[in-house]
């Protein structure tokens, strides 16, 4: 019992841990947006692609942060904020632009 406790402590300790929730956490979000998007008529590959990218780019940004704090790397973990946490923002701002507009023509068309 005590090489079964030892061997999942090794595989899932603090560190390992935190990169399989980051990892959780981002299929989750990239699954909410899939639907999300798919029921407001909002759906296209390009926009998806970008959510994707954004959402794997902000949980890589979290764990950079995380890495850089535990090797006492204040500045890499500041430098990663910046650096990944915009580059996450542009993939949003672009998924956005992406994402196909809805037709205003048949709610207008109906009310009148």
């Amino acid at each position: 019992m005590h090489t079964i406790v030892s061997l999942f402590k090794w595989v899932l300790g603090l560190h390992q841990l935190a990169w399989f929730v980051a990892g959780a956490v981002s299929f989750a979000a990239i699954t909410y947006f899939y639907k999300k998007l798919k029921e407001v008529g909002r759906f296209s590959k390009g926009s998806y692609t970008f959510v994707v990218l954004s959402a794997l780019t902000v949980a890589f940004t979290i764990l950079w942060t995380y890495d850089s704090y535990l090797e006492n790397e204040v500045r890499a973990a500041n430098m990663g904020i910046l650096v990944f946490g915009g580059l996450a923002v542009v993939f949003a701002v672009i998924a956005h632009r992406l994402a196909p507009k809805k037709n205003l023509s048949k709610f207008t068309s109906n009310q009148k």
